[in-house]
C-alpha cells in the first residue's frame, strides 16, 4: 500500500531528519514543507532533491534514482530501498568556545557565534549526513561546533595577542574567509561569524599593558625582573614592610604616566648608582645588586636580592642565605 513520507513534528532549530521507513514503494508520496528539502540517499550517494510540495514517487519525478535503478529488471514495479532524508533550509545560530594560543604563544580563551543555512541540500546530505552518519539535529550541531572550535584553534595561532585583543572584528573576518570555502563544499552558506570575547592570563594582560604604554621588549624584561625581585624583598626582614605590594601598583601608575607623556622608554627606566643596572623609578632596591635606590651612593645600603638581608661592604656571599654576589 502506498505510504506518505513526511517530517512530522519538526520544530524550530531542527536541522535534519531521516524517515524511519527506507522501503520505498512506487506511487507513494513525499510531502515537503516550507523551508525544507527532501533527498533520496542510497548506497552513499545523494540522488533527487525534492523542494516544498507534494511529490509522487514516479519514474519521471525522480530521474536520478530512476537512472540508477533502471539496470534492475522490473525496478518500476517493485519497492526499492533508499533513505528519505529531510533537511531544514532555515537560518540557524550556533555557539562555540575553546582554548588556543596566539602566534606569540600567549594562552587564549575564546567564544563566539555563527549564523548559517543549508544552501545545497544534496551536498549537505552527502558530506555531513551520509559521510559522517549524522541523522539528527543534535549530532549535526555538535559536528559543526567542533569544526568551528578546531578551525579557531588553528587560525588564531596565526595572529599576535595584541591583534586579537585590539582588532577582534578584523580577526573574525579573516577567519571567516578561511572557513567559508570549506562550508560551501558541505552545502552550507555561512551568513556571519563573530568572536564575542577573548581573554588571556594575568601575566599576558600585564605584558599588553606595558607594550601599550610604549615600553620596549628588552625593557619589559627588566621590569619583569623588578617584579620578581620585589616579591623576595617584600618577604624579607631587610626590606620595608610591603615593598613588593607597593611596587606593582606604582609601576602601573608610572606606565600610565609614561603613556600619556609619550616618553615611555625614558621615563620608565632609571640607573642604579652602584652597578649601572636599569630598573623602574618605583623600585626601592636594584634588582641586580640589591642597592637601595633614591639615596646618594655613599649612603645607599645594599641588600641581598635573594632573601633581602642587609649586606655589609666587601661581602661576596650573603650571610643569611649564602647567595653569591
Amino acid at each position: 500500500m502506498p505510504e506518505v513520507y513526511e517530517w512530522m513534528g519538526a520544530r524550530p532549530g531542527d536541522i535534519v531528519y531521516r524517515h524511519p521507513d527506507d522501503r520505498i514503494q512506487w506511487g507513494s508520496q513525499i510531502i515537503v514543507k516550507q523551508n525544507q528539502a527532501a533527498i533520496l540517499f542510497k548506497e552513499g550517494k545523494a540522488f533527487d532533491v525534492l523542494t516544498p510540495g507534494r511529490h509522487f514517487i514516479k519514474t519521471k519525478n525522480l530521474p536520478l534514482i530512476t537512472k540508477f535503478l533502471s539496470r534492475i529488471v522490473g525496478y518500476d514495479r517493485e519497492p526499492f530501498n533508499a533513505e528519505v532524508i529531510f533537511v531544514s533550509t532555515s537560518d540557524f545560530k550556533g555557539k562555540f568556545g575553546g582554548r588556543s594560543q596566539t602566534q606569540d604563544l600567549a594562552p587564549l580563551q575564546f567564544h563566539g557565534e555563527y549564523y548559517w543555512e543549508v544552501k545545497d541540500p544534496s551536498a549537505f546530505v552527502l558530506e555531513i549526513v551520509g559521510n559522517q552518519t549524522i541523522y539528527n539535529s543534535t549530532a549535526a550541531m555538535d559536528y559543526l561546533r567542533s569544526f568551528f572550535i578546531q578551525t579557531s584553534i588553528s587560525n588564531l595561532a596565526g595572529f599576535k595577542l595584541i591583534q586579537v585583543m585590539q582588532q577582534l572584528d578584523v580577526v573574525s573576518e579573516e577567519i571567516e574567509k578561511v572557513i567559508f570555502p570549506q562550508l560551501t563544499r558541505w552545502g552550507i552558506n555561512l551568513i556571519d561569524l563573530k568572536y564575542m570575547g577573548v581573554d588571556t592570563t594575568q601575566e599576558y594582560r600585564d605584558r599588553l599593558f606595558w607594550m601599550q604604554s610604549g615600553v620596549s621588549a628588552d625593557k619589559l624584561l627588566t621590569l619583569k625582573t623588578v617584579e620578581k625581585s620585589s616579591e623576595h624583598l617584600g618577604k624579607s626582614s631587610g626590606a620595608g614592610f610591603g615593598a613588593g605590594m607597593v611596587l606593582l601598583p606604582e609601576l602601573m601608575r608610572q606606565a600610565e604616566k609614561a603613556k600619556s607623556s609619550g616618553k615611555a622608554d625614558e621615563k620608565a627606566i632609571v640607573t642604579c648608582p652602584k652597578c649601572g643596572g636599569h630598573t623602574s623609578p618605583a623600585a626601592k632596591f636594584c634588582p641586580k645588586c640589591g642597592t637601595q635606590m633614591g639615596v646618594k651612593a655613599k649612603k645607599a645600603l645594599q641588600f641581598c636580592t635573594n632573601c633581602g638581608d642587609k649586606i655589609d661592604p666587601g661581602e661576596k656571599f650573603c650571610s643569611a642565605c649564602g647567595q653569591k654576589f
